[in-house]
């Protein structure tokens, strides 16, 4: 998730957004440039833990922003942008998962490597330990085992720590289905990183044998 500048006052970010909107809705597009620059990163990030394809994360992302300012004249300037912006990325992200079928891991994801780095976040579950590159490939795999839907109620709730109404309106779900996956989606994680964990946690206790 991308962290806001702390040395950067909240009501300052949110002015911003809305000049930027504002340009957008009396059609200008430069307007979408300062989107862009502060909202990628949690873009392609959300859609990549869902189709888990970089490439096919980043072009995601990018009609997410053209679909937003498409659709700009709907968004409420009484709202924050962000969330907007993010259940669009997530609509389109499981609407192109479901499509793929892509249910479970991929011995070889493209650009794996990078695909993994995107798995580093301190404000993670302690389902999603991700501290070690070991660690980041076993979580990525494990995420592939889980459905569209449960991958998507994860990446909003630990990798874009979003609180339940705003995953009810990103998912365009009732509450209790969004508890549901991801309940389901925690439950499974925890079977598939069990081993894992279990197995490193006894290299550690021979170590100090």
């Amino acid at each position: 998730m991308a962290k806001s500048d702390p040395t950067v006052p909240v009501e300052t970010e949110l002015a911003t957004d809305l000049t930027a909107i504002a340009c957008l809705k009396q059609g200008n597009i430069t307007g979408l440039a300062t989107l862009v620059q502060e909202y990628q990163v949690d873009a392609v990030h959300a859609a990549l833990l869902i189709v888990r394809d970089p490439a096919l994360a980043e072009d995601i992302a990018q009609e997410a922003f053209l679909q937003a300012y498409r659709k700009i004249d709907q968004f409420d300037e009484r709202r924050p942008f962000r969330p907007w912006l993010i259940r669009i990325v997530i609509n389109a992200a499981l609407k192109t998962a479901e499509r793929q079928k892509r249910t479970t891991p991929l011995e070889e994801p493209r650009d794996g490597h990078r695909a993994t780095e995107w798995l580093i976040d301190p404000a993670s579950g302690p389902e999603m330990l991700v501290e070690t590159a070991e660690t980041r490939e076993m979580v990525w795999q494990a995420l592939g085992r889980l459905t569209p839907q449960q991958r998507a109620a994860v990446v909003m709730r630990y990798f874009l720590d979003a609180n339940e109404s705003e995953m009810v309106r990103a998912l365009n779900r009732p509450l209790t289905t969004v508890k549901w996956w991801l309940y389901s989606a925690r439950q499974r994680l925890r079977t598939l990183l069990q081993p894992a964990n279990r197995d490193g946690s006894e290299e550690q206790e021979a170590e100090h044998e």
